[in-house]
């Protein structure tokens, strides 16, 4: 792994920011933000991790000028992966890396194309002392104007102002939001937690399930509060996110989520109470088991990169999951159809929804264009999400047929059946009833929707028509005496 650059602070640091770029950084305008804050610039250090092969002369330039000014680097260690470019990212790999790499007492890990107030820093290290037994979040404005790009260095109260889509009487919306936080508040913009928790959990999990774009910092968040930490949202320190073009990606990779971004590998954390992750890395793991001082800084960044499971993260492999490369999976013109009617009902039913998430935002309140703009773009955003859902569902089916089932029964009666039911039908295999407790006696589909207890006369397969709640699910259908084999997940 090339180290562009290591700068060996002669003062071990407080704090240890990671922040990370797979060659699709424009701007690096955070590096000029987290060199002007109120700490001094010994107590905390600045990792550039870089997935690909890039090495912007913009970084390489900052790092010249404070040499010649006398002044500490623009950031102390720059780590360039060099991953073959038909290699999909892995945020997880790079978050494992950076806490490998770093030396500070307190991680944290933000994103690389935002602002911070010169007091960032400060709140970071205050929250600790106050109480170290905690993972600290902060939540990020963002702002949809384009007047912003290229990055012209706008003030605080200019991204809070016209454009902005979450700022409420001094807070963001994701603070105020008692409902639905998990999907209001930005759980991967900014988490803090304690270098020694972190390594004690395992790290970051680099389970396929987290390649692309899916996931972030926050199932860290889960598995520290398995473990007894408290999870915090700073409530005055904000990251600040100014529009750009790409800005929540171009042609991701989507691994599993609820339908609105969140994972539902890191979400069933909640639920199940586990600690440590699926598939640890081997320098956490080193360190873990026995310590720092057991092997040299450079064997353990060479041991973090996974050269056998990256091999399993090629694109063309996981082309077909790609919602740019997304296409309806049904032969029949008819059913296509359905399909699409059922997608946009699915997304209309999200978008007023989400609206009634945003009746207290002033800002969209006042104005209708914005409050369409933003409309539009969720619009679009749930229907892509939705066809990975199809994905998802086809996958299931397509498995089933593959082994030769010919017919299956369905748990939950939703729009998920709805999709299910339509390519059950295109892969011909029967469907033999729906059972959800909640809804027993009532018509969904045509059929007479029955209690799940009824299930335990089936021997055949019970498809699971969820992606949140899937443990409980299944544990209710085992206390039933369904055997487990038979129960098949979504996920």
């Amino acid at each position: 792994m090339p180290i562009v650059f290591d700068h060996k602070n002669s003062v071990a640091p407080k704090v240890s920011i990671i922040l990370l770029d797979w060659s699709c950084r424009e701007s690096f305008h955070m590096l000029d933000y987290l060199n002007n804050q109120t700490m001094p610039r010994d107590q905390y250090e600045i990792n550039w991790i870089e997935y690909y092969n890039k090495r912007p002369s913009a970084i390489k330039n900052k790092i010249r000028e404070c040499e010649r000014a006398g002044q500490l680097p623009i950031l102390d260690r720059w780590l360039v992966l060099d991953m073959p470019n038909n290699v999909y990212y892995h945020k997880h790999l790079m978050y494992n890396i950076g806490i490998v790499a770093s030396k500070g007492k307190i991680i944290v890990i933000c994103d690389s194309d935002v602002i911070v107030k010169p007091t960032f820093i400060e709140s970071i290290i205050k929250a600790f002392e106050d109480n170290p037994d905690i993972v600290l979040h902060m939540d990020e404005v963002r702002n949809t104007d384009k007047k912003f790009y290229p990055f012209n260095y706008p003030s605080i109260d200019e991204i809070t102002g016209k454009g902005c889509i979450n700022w409420v009487n001094g807070k963001t919306s994701g603070i105020l939001e008692k409902k639905d936080p998990i999907h209001v508040r930005n759980y991967g913009a900014c988490m803090c937690a304690r270098r020694e928790d972190l390594i004690h959990i395992g790290g970051a999990d680099e389970h396929i399930d987290y390649l692309g774009h899916i996931c972030g910092p926050y199932e860290m968040t889960f598995r520290l509060m398995n473990n007894g930490k408290k999870e915090v949202w700073h409530q005055e320190e904000f990251l600040y996110h100014a529009w750009h073009p790409g800005t929540d990606g171009r042609g991701n990779y989507l691994g599993p989520h609820d339908g609105m971004n969140m994972s539902s590998t890191a979400l069933d954390i909640l639920k199940n109470g586990r600690v440590r992750p699926l598939v640890e890395n081997e320098a956490i793991q080193e360190i873990r088991c026995n310590g720092e001082k057991a092997r040299s800084s450079e064997m353990l960044l060479t041991l973090a990169v996974p050269a056998l499971r990256i091999k399993k993260w090629k694109k063309n492999l996981l082309q077909h999951y790609l919602f740019c490369q997304c296409v309806l999976p049904v032969k029949s013109f008819f059913l296509k159809v359905r399909l699409i009617f059922n997608i946009i009902f699915i997304t209309i039913r999200q978008l007023r929804l989400k609206s009634k998430c945003h009746v207290s935002n002033q800002a969209m309140s006042k104005n209708p264009f914005l409050k369409f703009i933003m409309a539009f773009v969720f619009f679009k955003r749930m229907c892509k999400n939705n066809l990975y859902t199809v994905r998802a569902c086809h996958q299931v089916i397509r498995e089933l047929k593959c082994k030769g089932v010919k017919e299956v029964i369905f748990y939950g009666a939703g729009h998920l059946t709805k999709i299910l039911y339509i390519l059950a039908k295109a892969h011909s295999i029967e469907i033999k009833g729906i059972y959800d407790p909640r809804l027993a006696g009532k018509k969904f589909l045509g059929f007479d929707i029955k209690p799940d207890n009824a299930a335990k006369a089936y021997a055949g397969r019970i498809i699971l028509n969820y992606f949140n709640g899937i443990n409980e699910k299944m544990i209710r259908l085992q206390n039933l005496g369904i055997p487990r084999n038979n129960i098949v997940r979504l996920q």
